[in-house]
């Protein structure tokens, strides 16, 4: 096994023993660095009989992850639970999602968000970062909290940068709101063999298919284990993400992957695409930001239906997205809020009372 491995289990097991009653939240995305992690952290665990801790893994679900990879976590979600139950390790699998209001689509079909944009980043800190915040608030009621992540200095110069703010440390300190807590970064040295190597090496949990993981960055980016395909062309990297992303300039992963016969995808690139371009037409939007501002603001209601008709159009097409009921009570109220608002900016409302409870209506799911 390689050296990085084993030097980031000890650590992991260093870490276990002097933090061995305290709650430990491991973020797993179902991704390759992810899922090295989740290993790592396993195999430490098991030769750490001491520890009288828990560790929660938590998968995040934003509502707009990759269909492709969302399906396999999924699936794995429950696999992973049931080996480790068996295994009778302390750990918890536990799926959790942004409150209805923080969501991504009420956001921009109910409150007006135009798609994020390098300037305006405003979804990861509220379907990812709060999400766990909240559920750290609810479980470690004593205070002493571990979160692992699966970052890594070769991830990117960007990461690199954030790292190095923060210490460049594998132990770093983290604020959020009122809460304090530790950052450990055990894959922190690895490059992207080492990561491979991790995913397919190590054993528990052993309901993870590495091949089938492999596979899915394969066809997103040609990406493969450098460790176990020596004779393979030189891997790329390739970042799993939400289809909604509009902070990148084009989804290549999802490209890539329609390219190779994951056909299912092109409607929610179609629906990004379209989504990318209609937040640049001014004419969609308020000539006043909320705070007063002049600046462009949120979208007109009547750019918000038109965002909803597009919506429910893909609710249609793929058979698998699908706007909740609370999502959809919780545009209505959002939209209705802003309809004086509207009255007020441009003397009348671009959609009326009538025509937001019409776009917002729950409509029978279709089920072949």
């Amino acid at each position: 096994m390689a050296e990085k491995i084993l030097r980031a289990i000890r650590l992991t097991q260093e870490g276990l023993r002097e933090r061995s009653s305290a709650t430990w939240i491991v973020a797993f995305s179902g991704g390759k660095d992810s899922t090295a992690l989740l290993k790592i952290l396993c195999a430490a665990l098991r030769g750490v009989p001491e520890f009288r801790g828990q560790v929660h893994v938590l998968y995040c679900d934003t509502g707009v992850e990759n269909p492709v990879l969302d399906e396999y976590v999924v699936r794995l979600m429950e696999r992973v639970r049931d080996e480790l139950s068996r295994l009778n390790l302390p750990i918890s699998v536990n799926v959790i999602r942004a409150p209805v209001e923080k969501r991504f689509f009420v956001k921009i079909a109910g409150r007006g968000y135009p798609p994020p944009t390098n300037a305006f980043r405003w979804c990861t800190k509220d379907l990812r970062i709060l999400p766990v915040s909240d559920f750290i608030d609810r479980v470690a009621l004593q205070g002493d909290v571990v979160v692992a992540l699966g970052s890594r200095l070769d991830e990117s110069e960007q990461r690199r940068r954030s790292i190095d703010r923060f210490g460049g440390g594998h132990w770093q300190t983290q604020r959020e709101a009122k809460r304090k807590y530790d950052i450990f970064l055990p894959l922190l040295d690895f490059d992207l063999g080492a990561v491979w190597d991790a995913v397919f090496s190590l054993g528990v949990p052993d309901s993870i298919n590495a091949a089938e993981l492999e596979k899915l960055y394969r066809g997103a980016s040609g990406e493969c284990p450098i460790i176990k395909h020596v004779q393979a062309n030189p891997c790329a990297k390739v970042r799993f993400g939400c289809w909604t992303c509009t902070v990148v300039r084009k989804d290549k992963s999802a490209e890539n992957l329609i390219a190779e016969g994951h056909s299912l995808l092109l409607p929610y690139l179609n629906v990004r695409n379209w989504l990318s371009e209609y937040r640049n037409d001014l004419s969609t939007r308020w000539p006043i930001r909320r705070s007063g501002v002049n600046a462009p603001g949120p979208f007109t209601l009547k750019a918000r239906i038109k965002i909803l008709n597009v919506l429910r159009d893909l609710e249609a097409t793929t058979g698998r997205f699908q706007l909740a009921p609370d999502e959809l009570g919780a545009m209505r109220r959002l939209m209705l809020d802003d309809l004086d608002k509207e009255r007020e900016i441009f003397g009348r409302a671009s959609a009326s009372h009538r025509g937001i409870l019409k776009a917002t209506r729950v409509r029978p799911r279709h089920v072949e």
